[in-house]
């Protein structure tokens, strides 16, 4: 099965999202999770060039979602160590016989079909070999990784990832291209994120829960006073 496959870690909802517990209680964060990682799987679904996608996940309520949608569910066997976790789904991808793989986290919900298109592209402009990576803009993690063959490397996931992931890179004579794409910027992590998020204009599972929650008002009363 080759071609491009895409690969989204999804922790279990009521654990996700603990540095939003000073502006969302414990199930808002859950729902909150839920609706991010389905706007992001919507958007793999709809771009051009993604051939498989496949949701790594301990958890039995997303793995049920994910399966209902027609996606693939790998199981994580490593207690939601995510590098390990990883680098295990890399290695079943490439006996699959995938070319190049995407990871992709399952919170920023603004991302479009058009992002995802344009981050491959500009993969596919590297040799075989290679790790395209979209920094984030506030803590230096890795925000999206395309890498090719799919185990092309051991992942760093954690603090400064992003660095850390091409340097690795580089050490394993892999060809490296950082990419500072906007649309890859911010992943939804601390309130700042949450408040970003409900000034952009989207059709966006994420931001109708916002709105129907009541979370919305709450965040950005004089944005919502504005639009009324």
């Amino acid at each position: 099965m080759s071609g491009t496959w895409a690969l989204v870690p999804v922790k279990t909802p009521e654990h996700s999202k603990t540095r939003l517990a000073s502006v969302l209680q414990p199930q808002e964060c859950a729902s909150l999770s839920r609706a991010m990682f389905l706007d992001v799987l919507n958007a793999l679904g709809a771009a051009a060039g993604i051939t498989h996608i496949a949701v790594l996940t301990n958890d039995d309520e997303v793995a049920e979602i994910v399966a209902q949608l027609g996606y693939e569910v790998i199981r994580d066997q490593h207690g939601g160590e995510l590098s390990k976790g990883l680098n295990a789904a890399a290695r079943y991808i490439a006996d699959q016989g995938a070319d190049v793989m995407l990871v992709i986290p399952g919170d920023i919900p603004t991302i479009s079909p058009q992002d995802i298109e344009q981050l491959l592209q500009r993969h596919l402009e590297l040799e075989t070999g290679s790790l395209s990576l979209c920094p984030a803009i506030r803590d230096g993690g890795t925000n999206a990784l395309v890498c090719s063959p799919p185990d092309a490397l051991p992942f760093q996931f954690g603090d400064d990832s992003a660095q850390r992931h091409l340097d690795v890179a580089e050490q394993q004579g892999l060809h490296t291209m950082r990419l500072p794409m906007q649309a890859f910027f911010r992943d939804i992590d601390i309130p700042d994120d949450l408040v970003w998020l409900t000034h952009q204009e989207s059709d966006s599972n994420t931001l109708r829960f916002l709105r129907q929650s009541g979370i919305f008002a709450r965040l950005s009363p004089g944005l919502t006073e504005a639009s009324a």
